[in-house]
């Protein structure tokens, strides 16, 4: 084999990737985006996942044949082909990526693993096959968007793609602008307000999932959250899009909220009206408002079981270990409920940081619910009252 490239194993898949030893940036870590075509091996838990979903709707969704799923960022061509070796259930897979040195590789990938006559190969624009596609009648049950960057230029494709209860996945590497970090470019690139926060990390995810509904509900569609998380550099979420016009209006007045959220001592509350941000009720500080933004639950109960107990037997999965401990804390988080920063109410009341176990125990002895986020390990989610939780912050500092 040319040095240039070497054979891996993924799943149920054999490849052939750019030689990582010969992309490396100067501190030795391998550069994705250096080499002739993209493959990052860090994403693996992110195929791992994909793969799983993909495999839970179709158990738990019935969809008329042929059942297609479309790759419109296929690099190498690794998700589209574990896609068809893994996922029986399938009929078609499209891949497709604009770069001819990506076109080619997908080919010879295809090959290598007898998939000539199950995954079809396109070259050309991401938005430009998907509409081409739905124009000449081919939808699809998935549709995976994973470009390297913002997702915001596709997801009206994706969302025009899909059949009626399909799944529209997403992946945006953009998390700095999504969570307000850089909120100018995410402010003009989701169509929101933003502005850096001590919760960043939710609220990236509520931008981007405020963002799929809006795009969605111009298109008289709803979609509702089956899992949504963060890994690492990265957002992933999965969507179930519904058509009617009824259910977008119904989804809008339901799902789509304002975040008003003090800077200073860490209050918050979701509103539904666009209003002055006014002053904190609790300390005097300007307030900043975000949004709009996604102010429900960030996942589905039912279906998170059904990945968990879909996992088993899938033992060849790289990351199975991190994708089974993944789906247990997302499962048990309350996603539905504001996310405080335990960090910004101690430095707030003048007290050291309270061990996160001791807080959550005395909101819950207070009787409100509250736990964990696998966002970040300082925050928890609570409907607490703010009085309880300036309480119990003072009551269990060390």
């Amino acid at each position: 084999m040319d040095e240039d490239f070497i054979l891996i194993k993924e799943g149920r898949a054999e490849i052939k990737v750019p030689n990582p030893d010969k992309y490396l940036r100067p501190d030795k870590v391998f550069e994705p985006a250096w080499a002739p075509v993209f493959y990052n091996p860090a994403q693996v838990l992110n195929r791992d996942v994909s793969v799983l979903v993909l495999k839970t709707l179709l158990k738990s969704r019935p969809f008329e044949r042929p059942v297609r799923v479309i790759d419109p960022f296929s690099g190498t061509g690794v998700r589209a082909i574990r896609y068809g070796l893994e996922v029986p259930e399938v009929d078609e897979i499209y891949a497709n990526d604009i770069d001819p040195n990506a076109y080619n590789l997908i080919l010879e990938n295809v090959r290598m693993n007898g998939l000539q006559g199950k995954v079809r190969v396109f070259r050309g624009d991401a938005n430009a096959i998907l509409y081409l596609l739905r124009s000449l009648g081919t939808s699809f049950v998935f549709v995976d968007i994973d470009p390297y960057g913002s997702p915001a230029p596709y997801i009206d494709a994706g969302l025009w793609s899909l059949r009626n209860g399909g799944v529209l996945a997403v992946t945006a590497t953009d998390v700095a602008p999504l969570s307000g970090s850089k909120h100018v470019a995410g402010s003009r690139r989701y169509d929101v307000r933003l502005s850096p926060s001590d919760v960043g990390l939710d609220v990236g995810l509520r931008v981007l999932l405020g963002f799929m509904a809006r795009r969605a509900a111009v298109r008289d569609r709803a979609v509702s959250p089956l899992l949504a998380f963060h890994s690492g550099h990265y957002y992933r979420v999965f969507v179930e899009v519904s058509r009617g016009a009824s259910r977008a209006v119904e989804m809008l007045s339901r799902e789509i909220r304002y975040l008003r959220i003090c800077t200073r001592c860490a209050f918050l509350e979701f509103s539904l009206e666009l209003a002055d941000a006014g002053r904190c009720p609790m300390c005097g500080n300007s307030l900043k408002i975000l949004g709009p933004l996604w102010g429900g639950g960030l996942s589905d109960a039912q279906f998170l079981r059904s990945l968990r107990v879909n996992l088993q037997g899938l033992e060849y999965m790289q990351s199975l270990k991190r994708l089974a401990k993944l789906l247990e804390v997302v499962e048990n988080e309350l996603t539905d409920l504001p996310m405080y920063n335990l960090v910004t109410l101690a430095r707030f009341l003048k007290v050291n940081t309270p061990p996160i176990t001791r807080f959550i125990e005395c909101l819950r002895e207070a009787g409100f619910k509250a736990g964990r986020t696998h966002l970040s390990p300082q925050c928890v989610r609570t409907n607490a009252t703010y009085d309880t939780l300036v309480r119990c912050t003072a009551t269990t500092a060390p």
